[in-house]
């Protein structure tokens, strides 16, 4: 949920990479903007890779980066962002969409783009695939809050680009392909979710440190203050999905924090965040909100954790849940136990440790292993039937 630290070295050379070549113009199809940005070279790539310590990654192309505009799933909804990245001089051999981690200002976006959209351009674009990945609602160009963890805003808004990504020439319909970080792996299953329930074929998704049971595990763990982060998503999630909902945030918390929350999203950047909010999460709650956690009673914000779960889902298609197993931030057994559950009902759900890690250090070493799963289920695709 929050974005990767070791990134932060990317962020700070996309100063350096703006000045490079710039992409060739691409024609947008109807109801979408795309504006060049930047190209990074193979050699670029690779550098920027080894000082984000991103280890036993090929990177086949270079990378053209556009900022897209493009409609809202609903005609007449504000215009949503993203980032969408395309090898130089190859034909893309599918679309891939990357979901991002929490981000609680506008700007910190893969379209700007920040970090995480460049390495996800790198680790996608610099291998053969359109990438594309979403700012998301109330985030980048979408005016308003961001309805975090709100599936029926968030997974229809990604779905959109895809689709829209999809018209553009030179990004094949083949199967999409998913992936995120924290936030974004959750997004991946929600995202997944919907393209199902549409019929639209996906070759496979691969969440990285996501949340899936929201009411059962995510809560409960936050609750307790494990991480210094917990305090910033709680606080987050009711700060966004109010106004969503049509409910009040002195509601849910308590009518100081209430005041002091909404100061803090309205544009302080996240150390001051982290540094203001109180290190126990439970002082910022109404007693309503902590007694139905406790299971006791019930409350609007816990209703919609328990509605915004993804667990209890059961995909067609294959799904590969990686983790860092020294993750305070989303505890493992997010993965272990989703994955478990979903394979009990039958679906191709395979939880990978990649090692004694943290949140953001498991996004790194998940990389390599993502793309090498993403070739394997494309040769799967390919090979020839017994």
């Amino acid at each position: 949920m929050m974005r990767m630290v070791a990134l932060v070295v990317l962020f700070g050379l996309t100063a350096m990479l703006s000045a490079c070549a710039r992409p060739p113009p691409l024609t947008a199809p109807s109801g979408v903007e795309l504006t060049p940005l930047l190209t990074i070279s193979r050699v670029e790539a690779r550098a920027l890779l080894a000082l984000a310590g991103v280890k036993g990654m090929s990177v086949e192309h270079a990378v053209d980066c556009y900022r897209m505009t493009y409609s809202g799933p609903d005609a007449g909804l504000a215009p949503l962002s993203g980032l969408l990245a395309l090898p130089r001089g190859a034909p893309a051999r599918r679309v891939a969409a990357f979901l991002h981690g929490t981000a609680t200002t506008r700007s910190a976006v893969p379209s700007k783009p920040d970090g995480t959209g460049l390495a996800a351009a790198i680790l996608f674009a610099g291998n053969g695939y359109a990438m594309v990945a979403p700012d998301y609602p109330g985030m980048g160009a979408s005016p308003g809050r961001h309805p975090y963890y709100i599936a029926e805003a968030i997974a229809p808004a990604v779905t959109a680009m895809i689709s829209a990504a999809q018209r553009i020439e030179g990004a094949p319909d083949a199967p999409v392909f998913l992936s995120g970080f924290s936030e974004g792996g959750w997004a991946t299953m929600a995202t997944l979710k919907q393209l199902e329930s549409e019929g639209r074929p996906v070759i496979g998704a691969a969440p990285v440190a996501g949340a899936f049971d929201l009411m059962g595990l995510s809560v409960p763990a936050a609750l307790k203050g494990g991480a210094p982060s917990h305090s910033l998503y709680l606080a987050y999630a009711a700060w966004g999905q109010a106004p969503y909902l049509g409910q009040r945030l002195d509601s849910a918390l308590t009518p100081d924090m209430a005041a002091t929350v909404e100061r803090l999203f309205a544009g302080a950047p996240p150390k001051e965040i982290l540094e203001t909010l109180p290190r126990d999460p439970r002082q910022m709650f109404a007693p309503a909100f902590l007694a139905a956690a406790g299971g006791h009673g019930t409350h609007w914000l816990a209703e919609s954790f328990a509605r915004n779960s993804v667990h209890t889902m059961t995909p067609r298609s294959p799904v590969r849940m990686y983790y860092g197993s020294r993750d305070i931030d989303v505890v493992p057994d997010e993965s272990r136990r989703a994955a478990a559950a979903m394979r009990a009902r039958g679906a191709d759900v395979t939880a990978i440790d990649v090692g004694p890690l943290g949140h953001d250090a498991s996004m790194l070493a998940a990389a390599p292993r993502v793309l090498a799963w993403l070739r394997e289920l494309e040769a799967a695709e390919v090979r020839p039937a017994p």
